[in-house]
This record gives structure tokens, sequence and C-alpha cells, in this order.
């Protein structure tokens, strides 16, 4: 195998890869492409001709972290799924590649988004000797006063090619400046994550009772550990139960890999749909017909320290959807009111059942909520500002760092 690697470097087409602005990824290509971050990379790949994505190899972590699982891409996973996500994306085409293991590289700046897959590729940033930028959202190995979580967020930020961190929620924000982990002049906060959607994206809404007979209420998520009980899962379901004895009119909804093994639905037989991992074209199809969307979160059940972003739940708002979601770490700080553009509810049984209540028994008030939060939403996160604004962060880094090289 030595022997391969050596011949590889020497011939012509192995060469050391240059480029001016490289995101670098574990999961892109999708054979089904969906999710923000698919959204945000072909947002920067639309707008900057300079940008590439390029997908990691299979890697394994390194001793800091608490798990032991792979990221990335093997080439020929990538090549397949590079093939099928070129038929929604053809665009895209020598612009999606793949980083091989035996290569080198001269990248001007890289960025990543997580915690796990930027620790994951510390030893290549270093090895090529890279300067980078990353994302540190919340989850994705980042946890608070999670020791395995600080080590690996030390050793990241100590790099001495780390050159900035984006973070997306207030409580990063102040963990990252109180626990001293960088300089205020390398952070760039903005609040919540991409929608994928723009306002020409959304299609008329189907009100409750004109155009329907039916209140409808989702959940949305991924199941990421049983019953989904870090996203609530279990609290949506037995909320759902009590609802419909209340409600006859009122059905349910899940967006996600759950199924009706996961938590017992007892008496919601025939009153809920379970739509699986939804492509965008068919989520805006199914938020058309939403009403309401509850989200009861929790903290640590992940990991230890494990926490997701504020407002979890934020895309339905884009749809006038009146958003119930959990905020425990108190990240909305005033941005959306309480009752009039979004509804903080707690991860609670009673609590979820008597602010859904709430908005059934009056859906003037629950469209007029809905409506006021698409409006704010639609503001807060309009995806090419965000996506302008965190590329205008980058561009200032890769304009300091040529001036420190020159």
């Amino acid at each position: 195998m030595q022997i391969l690697k050596n011949l590889v470097h020497k011939l012509p087409f192995v060469r050391p890869v240059t480029g001016t602005l490289a995101i670098i990824d574990d999961s892109i290509p999708m054979k089904r492409p969906y999710g923000f971050r698919n959204y945000e990379f072909n947002l920067i790949l639309e707008k900057w001709p300079n940008v590439n994505v390029w997908t990691m190899p299979v890697t394994r972590p390194g001793a800091d972290a608490f798990f032991t699982h792979t990221y990335g891409q093997s080439y020929k996973k990538f090549f397949k799924n590079r093939r099928a996500y070129l038929k929604f994306y053809p665009q895209d085409k020598g612009r999606i590649r793949w980083l091989c293991p035996w290569r080198q590289y001269s990248f001007k700046l890289a960025y990543s988004v997580f915690l796990c897959t930027t620790y994951t590729l510390l030893p290549f940033y270093e090895k090529n000797k890279i300067p980078f930028i990353f994302v540190l959202y919340p989850n994705g190995g980042f946890g608070l006063n999670n020791p395995s979580s600080d080590a690996m967020l030390q050793k990241v930020c100590s790099s001495p090619y780390f050159r900035g961190v984006v973070c997306t929620q207030p409580v990063i924000e102040e963990y990252l400046l109180t626990r001293h982990f960088c300089k205020k002049e390398d952070v760039f906060y903005q609040l919540g994550s991409y929608l994928q959607f723009q306002r020409q994206d959304i299609l008329q809404k189907q009100y409750f009772p004109q155009a329907k007979s039916t209140i409808d209420i989702c959940f949305v998520a991924a199941k990421y550990c049983l019953q989904g009980m870090d996203k609530g899962y279990d609290l949506f379901i037995e909320a759902a139960k009590v609802l419909e004895q209340k409600y006859p009119h009122v059905r349910f909804h899940v967006i996600g890999n759950f199924d009706e093994t996961d938590v017992p639905i007892d008496n919601l037989k025939g009153k809920i749909t379970f739509y699986g991992m939804t492509a965008p074209a068919r989520l805006k199809e199914i938020y058309s017909f939403m009403d309401i969307c509850i989200s009861p979160n929790r903290l640590g059940r992940l990991f230890e320290g494990s926490f997701d972003g504020f407002p979890l739940g934020m895309e339905s708002m884009a749809f006038g959807i009146a958003l119930l979601t959990a905020d425990e770490l108190n990240n909305n700080r005033s941005v959306f009111a309480d009752g009039q553009e979004i509804m903080i509810i707690r991860p609670d049984v009673d609590d979820i059942v008597a602010k859904a209540s709430t908005l059934i028994d009056d859906p003037a008030f629950l469209y007029q909520l809905g409506h006021a939060g698409q409006e704010k939403s639609l503001v807060v996160f309009d995806p090419v500002k965000r996506a302008e604004n965190i590329m205008n962060f980058i561009i200032k880094k890769y304009e300091a760092e040529n001036d420190r090289k020159n």
C-alpha cells in the first residue's frame, strides 16, 4: 500500500490541488438532497463562482471525541451520490469533488460545519496548512459543559490554522467567549440556521374552516435517539392523545424518520399520518395545510450537554404555521414576541396541551399568530441575506489571510 501511495504522489494528475475557498463536508452530495446544509451550500455556489464543495473521505475522529463512528464518504459512494445529486442540481457539475487522502491541497481558506466534522477534519487542515472557518451549530458533537466537546473545541480553536467561527445561538457565543476558546473578533453571530425556502416558494395556505374541515398539527424532526426524546417526540404523541379526545376535528402529522412503532399511538390511529424524511418540494405541499407545529425539544438527552437550536421548527413559521417550541436556554432574547409571533412551551405534556388548546379554540388568534410569525421569520431567517452575511465574514478573513502572507 505504501509503495502505491508513493507512486500516486509522483503522477501528474495527483499534483497538489489549489483553490480559493473550499467548503468541506461529510454528507454532501446526497442521493436525495434535502435540509438546510444542502440549501446553504447551493446558495453559496450560485453567488460565488470561486467556491467548490469537497466531500471528505471516510475518516475517523481523534481521541478527544466521545463518538467513534466515521465521517465522510468512500469514493464509490461519493460517485454514486454525485450522479444522483446532479439530477437535482445539474449546475453544480464540476463543483462537487472528493478529497483524495493521498493528495496535497492548498486552499486559500476552508469552511466546514459542525464541531464533529471540523474536529475530524483538523488533521487534514493542519497537514495541508489550510486556514479554516467553521460553523458551531448546536449538537453535531458540541454540548455545553461536556468535557469531550470542550476538548475538541479547544483543539479546533487553538489550531494555528483556525481563523473564525460562526455561531447561531446567543448561548454559544457566550460560551465561546466566557470560556476563552477564541477572541471576539473571530466570532460571527447570526441566530438560527438556513430556511430551505424563500418567500416566492410559499404555497397558498389552506385555512380552517373555509378550505378544510380539520385543524392540522405537525411534528418535524429527525430521529437520533430512542423515541426521539431529544426532540420531544414522545411528548408530542402524549399531548396528541389528549388533544384528540378534546377535539375530534384535529389531525396530527409527523415529518421525519418516525413511525407508529416508536411510541404507541393508541387512539390516534386513523388520525395521524407519517411522511418519513421529506424532500423540499413535497414539504412545501404538506406545510401549505398545516396550522400548528409543536417542537418540545429537551436538553441533554442525546448526549451530555446536548441541546437544539432555537427556534426548532423555524421552517414551519415561513409557511404561516403557528410554532410552539421550547427554549430552555433562553435563546430567544425577545427576537420573537412570545404569544404574538411564536409560543414558547415547556417540554411538558400539560403545558403543550394548554397552549395548543388556546389556539384550537380560537382559529382567528391561531392564524394571526401564524401570520405574524411568518413575516418575522422571513426577515430574521432570510437565507440569501444570511449567506451574504456569512460570506462577508469569510471574505474579511480571507483578505486578512492574504495580508498576513504578504
